[in-house]
């Protein structure tokens, strides 16, 4: 579908309002505004960043360069992933009254911008990964990925999008009308991409995928309430692996399962089950290291209710030491697949989690 002129012109017109609000701090992704650029309920032990790719305020040159490759690698940039997605009149009606959340202080409008100006590659790595799974089970270095596989690197995006959407609803406490106008946004909002990716799930034709899709769904839900679900007798470090793999893992890993089933792959289907997983949890302890370290006010991270009553030092060392784990149980997962250049672009973003 084609973006019509006026839906063009609230997009551009969106860009410079949010262009001038540089004042804002980045939180997650809204939708792909970049793509259209013309070319807490958690548990109060366990409080920490939502979003896997999130910005970490400090521009790591091995992780751009990484990813960059990675591009290359699938043969285009997964910023354009989901054009196709977004490119209609719902997504310019959005725009349209994202333009009156300008000056509000909602997050959605600090969502958006850190999209549009993102520089540090942290979004749609997702479908990258996604895509670079599907390479790396490749026999022939000739073969191509299938169209099926990038629907799916597509729905695991939107998929994630409207999560981190919904994750934008603020609670308030008095009244405000045009916050709460941005809390309807972003219910709307969430649910149009949910519902979005399920029409593309269906087009794949495949129930095994549609379940798995499910499951991670329905594991990014029960995540919300993992004060609930967890055993009580659970460490504050085991709950935030628990909350972890629901909120984080469980997409990665069960999108990147079913593009091996989807290229004919079940053999290493397993295997890189795991490998989403691990990533997951690896890259999500990596986020906590550099927040915690660029924090204004550590007593209130996550990671010093993690580690009560430890130096900072000793802090960051101990997480790394978790952060580390993970990277290593990924490596080891990917030999067991064939060496090309998707499986070396997907160690190489593994390893350049260690900065």
């Amino acid at each position: 579908m084609q973006i019509t002129s006026k839906g063009n012109i609230h997009l551009i017109e969106l860009y410079l309002l949010l262009k001038k609000k540089e004042d804002m701090v980045p939180r997650s992704c809204l939708i792909r505004w970049k793509a259209l650029h013309l070319g807490s309920r958690i548990h109060p032990a366990v409080s920490f960043s939502r979003s896997l790719f999130a910005s970490t305020q400090v521009h790591q040159t091995s992780w751009v360069q990484a990813v960059s490759n990675a591009e290359k690698v699938v043969g285009f940039p997964t910023s354009l992933l989901s054009l196709r997605s977004v490119a209609n009149d719902e997504i310019s009606n959005i725009a349209v009254y994202l333009k009156k959340l300008i000056g509000t202080g909602h997050p959605l409008i600090a969502t958006a911008k850190n999209l549009v100006y993102s520089k540090d590659k942290t979004h749609q790595t997702r479908g990258l990964l996604v895509l670079l799974m599907s390479k790396a089970a490749k026999k022939e270095s000739g073969q191509d990925i299938l169209p099926q596989q990038r629907t799916l690197a597509e729905i695991t995006e939107l998929v994630y999008t409207a999560h981190v959407i919904h994750g934008g609803v603020i609670n308030l406490n008095t009244p405000n009308a045009n916050l709460e106008m941005g809390n309807k946004m972003a219910v709307l909002c969430g649910d149009f991409f949910l519902a979005h990716s399920c029409v593309q799930l269906a087009t794949i034709q495949n129930l095994k995928i549609v379940e798995l899709i499910a499951q991670a769904i329905t594991d990014y839900s029960t995540s919300e309430f993992i004060d609930v679900v967890a055993n009580e007798n659970d460490s504050a470090l085991d709950r935030w692996n628990q909350q972890t793999k629901l909120r984080y893992g469980s997409l990665i890993s069960h999108a990147c399962q079913a593009t091996l089933i989807l290229g004919n792959n079940a053999e290493l289907a397993e295997a890189g089950k795991s490998f989403g997983m691990e990533i997951a949890l690896a890259w999500q302890a990596n986020i906590e290291i550099q927040t915690y370290q660029s924090s204004e006010n550590r007593a209130d991270h996550v990671l010093s209710k993690l580690f009560p009553e430890t130096s900072f030092v000793e802090v960051v060392s101990n997480f790394q030491a978790v952060r580390d784990k993970h990277v290593d149980a990924t490596l080891k997962i990917l030999t067991a697949f064939p060496q090309n250049d998707a499986t070396i672009a997907l160690g190489n973003i593994v390893r350049a989690l260690k900065y």
